[in-house]
């Protein structure tokens, strides 16, 4: 009588479950797409977004106009920062602006009342301020400087090629920036300059 055949195939399942656990024979992993970190993913976002509009084919491509619109948008926001929140030029180092500070613009101030309660008030920083912002209105009206609200007074005084002006300047550059103490005799010595610009000095 004939043995009914018995299977001789045997399975070690925990070597099995070694071999597939073993990336070394995971041959899937080829045909799988490689998983994406969020910049590499945002990039190949914004490729699709630009080769739709701009019909770019390679990446190479749409990468190179992905970095120069970045460069614009970085060099844009410096633009606006700066203009935005610009130095301060005439303002007091230090110093908090309060609702009695005059505007920087040298249009539509009266400089003769400010000049004359800033003396009254012995504010001498503020009368070498006012000083100087008149000698420039005056300079600015007979259009011997072209007056911008961001300039610095060095750029006017290689406007106003002028001694006493240059000197001016830098009495009121190192009160301004240099925190040096303004006096009676600082203010003198600024209104003499203004007269003698006002009266044409040269060199």
């Amino acid at each position: 009588m004939l043995q009914p055949l018995s299977d001789t195939l045997s399975c070690d399942s925990a070597l099995l479950h070694q071999y597939r656990s073993d990336d070394a024979y995971n041959y899937a992993r080829e045909l799988q797409a490689p998983e994406l970190g969020w910049w590499d993913w945002l990039m190949s976002k914004i490729g699709e977004f630009l080769s739709e509009i701009f019909n770019i084919q390679g990446k190479g491509d749409f990468r190179i106009v992905i970095y120069i619109i970045l460069a614009l948008a970085i060099v844009a926001l410096i633009a606006f920062i700066l203009y935005r929140y610009q130095f301060k030029l005439f303002g007091r180092a230090g110093k908090i602006a309060n609702e009695d500070d005059e505007e920087d613009n040298i249009y539509g101030v009266d400089f003769d009342a400010v000049y004359a309660k800033a003396m009254a008030q012995k504010d001498y920083y503020k009368a070498v301020r006012i000083v100087y912002l008149r000698t420039l209105r005056w300079l600015s009206d007979g259009n011997k400087i072209s007056w911008q609200l961001y300039k610095t007074p060095t750029q006017y005084t290689r406007e106003f090629l002028s001694a006493e002006f240059q000197r001016m300047t830098t009495v009121f550059m190192r009160v301004r920036y240099g925190n040096y103490e303004a006096s009676e005799e600082l203010v003198r010595l600024m209104t003499d300059l203004e007269s003698q610009i006002k009266k044409g000095g040269v060199e």
